[in-house]
């Protein structure tokens, strides 16, 4: 995966997972070294140039 941003130690790839409720998996990167976690949704959404997410429109009922 990579070197540690922090320590320049082993990055390793990891989960986190939600069981209460819905199910939600999280890809993070996880330093084998100083523990340090990436979230790596986030980064590839910072990588990606000029993105607009947009935001979640809801109705309004009148």
């Amino acid at each position: 995966m990579g070197e540690c941003k922090r320590c320049r130690g082993f990055m390793v790839r990891d989960s986190i997972f939600n069981v209460d409720g819905q199910f939600l998996e999280i890809e993070m990167g996880r330093c084998l070294n100083c523990g340090h976690v990436v979230d790596l949704g986030l980064l590839k959404t910072r990588q990606i140039p000029n993105s607009r997410i947009p935001a979640k429109q809801e109705g309004v009922l009148v």
